[in-house]
């Protein structure tokens, strides 16, 4: 038994050191290479093109090789951002992009320009918002290598590589609308749920403002902006902030979406308990 337990540990220990490790390693390539933008919007009209540009920056003292290709990618209800490979998902537009150069290297200090290209389809599907991720990868810094009777082959680092979020919105898509469609508060934590209901990309701020009933005192709290694709939820979660004085409250939820003639807004009347010492 002592020895199953210790082994564990160790095991629990090396997993530790190695995942320390990696994300040393990650930090260290991230202040050494840099991507611009970090997204990237189109709006391109059914069965034409659009072009844009990304650079990337080799700011390391050794020689780089880089690849660019696409995949797709979601957001969690908690706003995190969920990758996978291209074509998963149903709103994916990576097979509508290309790179060029798709493959190249940077000596230290040098940056290179990549054109991204975006042909839209004349048919249905281009008639809706959809979205993909670039990713710059890294890879050997060998441009080629030549096996027998073998092209070009590259190898590619899977473990590194900067995305840069792409969003197509053809132009007929206008409608922007976001909802509330819940709050919740439980355990000091107050939660909008908030959808996209229209078909463009939602750039968002929300707050709440809590007015103790009983002294009409109003105290804002404000989270950070966050973009909502389209079709999709999110949760924001507010901390009431442990000085707030116990009593009862009207709690004012507001979702700004982006529209200059309105916002959406639901009221909620919550208790707010004595705290422990």
């Amino acid at each position: 038994m002592t020895i199953t337990t210790n082994l564990k540990k160790v095991s629990r220990i090396i997993t530790i050191m190695v995942l320390l490790l990696s994300v040393l390693v990650w930090d260290t390539y991230a202040q050494k290479i840099s991507t611009s933008p970090t997204r990237m919007n189109f709006k391109v009209e059914p069965g034409a093109s659009g072009r844009g540009k990304i650079t990337v920056s080799n700011n390391s003292a050794t020689k780089q090789g880089f690849q660019v290709n696409f995949g797709d990618f979601s957001a969690s209800v908690t706003g995190k951002s969920q990758f996978s490979e291209k074509g998963v998902q149903s709103r994916s537009c990576a097979d509508w992009l290309t790179a060029t150069p798709a493959v190249f290297e940077l000596e230290p200090g040098e940056t290179q320009d990549v054109s991204l290209i975006m042909d839209v389809p004349s048919d249905s599907a281009a008639l809706m918002a959809r979205w993909a991720v670039a990713y710059v990868r890294l890879r050997e810094p060998e441009l080629a290598e030549k096996g027998a009777g073998e092209g070009l082959n590259v190898k590619v680092n899977q473990s590194y590589r900067f995305g840069v979020y792409i969003f197509q919105t053809p132009p007929s898509a206008t409608e922007s609308r976001g909802e509330i469609a819940g709050l919740n508060y439980e355990n000091n934590l107050f939660t909008i749920n908030m959808k996209n209901a229209g078909e463009t990309f939602l750039r968002c701020n929300s707050y709440i403002e809590l007015t103790n009933l009983a002294t009409g005192v109003t105290e804002r709290i404000t989270t950070r902006g966050f973009t909502m694709l389209p079709a999709l939820s999110r949760n924001t979660v507010f901390t009431i902030p442990e000085e707030t004085p116990a009593g009862r409250y009207s709690v004012l939820a507001v979702m700004d979406y982006g529209n200059r003639e309105e916002v959406e807004a639901a009221e909620m009347e919550i208790l707010i308990p004595e705290r422990g010492n």
